[in-house]
């Protein structure tokens, strides 16, 4: 049998209330999923992802809905192309936001407090930066380093 390749998360809840949708949407962000269809998300396959996407599916179940996570061998080439793209777009542009936010950082006049909150704000947001990147973005290189440059910068002055 062929190993599964990615993951598909299906599921519907009642209309009566947003707040299950919105909190299911949170978490499936927090992954990185990629939205197929509304009720439909998709990540690549790994244990952890298989874990999370459990938890998420019985959540929803607990809330009155219905789920299922569905591993998946094969796509057409040309729905995996744009999965991959999709999931590599959405990691250059939050790798891509950090950078120029520790770019800022790093140029404006050093104020020790706020300085410190804002850049542990950037490594928090790399992290999560790092946890959703699925395909290994070749820009997460440039965020670390604006990140490390802002923190050097301030700690020199």
């Amino acid at each position: 049998m062929t190993a599964p390749r990615w993951l598909v998360l299906t599921w519907r809840l009642t209309a009566a209330s947003s707040t299950p949708r919105v909190a299911t949407w949170r978490n499936l962000q927090r992954l990185g999923a990629i939205t197929l269809t509304p009720g439909a998300v998709v990540v690549p396959y790994s244990e952890h992802l298989l874990e999370q996407l459990e938890w998420i599916a019985e959540d929803i179940v607990q809330r009155g809905g219905d789920a299922y996570v569905l591993p998946v061998t094969e796509l057409r080439e040309t729905d995996e192309q744009e999965i991959r793209r999709r999931i590599r777009k959405e990691s250059n542009e939050e790798y891509d936001q950090l950078q120029q936010a520790a770019e800022d950082l790093a140029r404006r006049p050093p104020a020790r407090t706020q300085f410190e909150r804002e850049l542990a704000v950037l490594q928090r947001g790399l992290g999560r930066a790092v946890e959703r990147d699925h395909l290994g973005s070749t820009r997460r290189v440039a965020a670390e380093r604006a990140i490390k440059l802002a923190r050097q910068r301030h700690e020199h002055d």
